[in-house]
Order: structure tokens, then sequence, then C-alpha cells
């Protein structure tokens, strides 16, 4: 045998701006499913009825949906939960993704997941708002969209 040195190969070295561009562009919920198609009345209203289901099933505190659809042209109904916790208000979020993908596809939008306060689930005709305790009663949605109160005479 003869003492010839081995050849160096260099290593391949990634920046950390190549590593980013490699990175999955999500802020949130991952989602295999196609986003949520045009939905019917009755679709519509399941969909709210199925976001409300999952979020009890996760243990959410005072879930309630809202009919908006004489308040507002941009949604029929809100579902409105709170989480104990950061934490329990992400995974009731990503509860509610998991209950509907199946059936109506994934959320055209997920908003506020990072920070976890105040998370907004998007399907269009339905829009889920999942708080903490201190974000439901800092914007308490309830007496924006809600029905009117009594009038006092």
């Amino acid at each position: 045998m003869t003492g010839r040195p081995k050849k160096k190969v260099a290593k391949a070295r990634i920046t950390a701006k190549q590593r980013e561009s490699l990175a999955p562009k999500r802020d949130g919920i991952a989602s295999v499913s196609a986003t949520v198609k045009t939905l019917s009345d009755a679709e519509v209203r399941r969909l709210a009825e199925d976001c409300r289901a999952a979020a009890i099933e996760k243990k959410a505190e005072a879930v309630l949906v809202l009919d908006i659809r004489k308040k507002a042209a941009f949604a029929d109904y809100f579902v409105v939960a709170t989480g104990r916790s950061i934490i329990q208000a992400r995974a009731v979020a990503d509860a509610v993704v998991e209950a509907s993908e199946t059936k109506f596809g994934s959320p055209v939008r997920v908003e506020g997941y990072k920070d976890g306060t105040w998370i907004l689930v998007d399907y269009g005709a339905v829009i889920v708002h999942v708080f903490t305790p201190q974000a439901r009663e800092f914007y308490n949605l309830e007496r924006l969209w809600g029905k009117p109160a009594a009038a006092r005479r």
C-alpha cells in the first residue's frame, strides 16, 4: 500500500437564509386538506355546530354560536370559545380544524396562533374565535355582535 493522502471533501455549509427558505411557510395550524369550498346554508350551519362541538370536547368554556347574518356580510356565524390558558386555546383551535377539515376542508386562514390570546380560525362563512379569559373579557364580542339588550324605560 502506498501512503497516498486522502482527498479532502469540502462539507456543504447551509447558511441561515438557506435554512429559512427550506422551512415550511406555516404560522400556526398545519392542515393537509384543501381550503373550504362554497357551502350551502345547511352546510354552513353544520360547520358552525361541528366547530362548537370540537371546542366543547376540548373543554373550552362559554362556547356559543352567534348568528351574524343580519349584521354582517362577511360571515354568517361566529363561534366564540374560551380556553383557560394559551396552551388550551391552541388545543381548542387545533381541535376545531381537525374536526372540520375532513368534511369541509381546511380554514381559509388562521390568525393569532403564535400569540395565543385570541386565535381566529376563518372558514369564510364561519369564523371561530378562541380567547383566553382576559382577552375575551376585553374584546367582548358578544356585546358587539350578540342580541341587543332589551330597551330600558
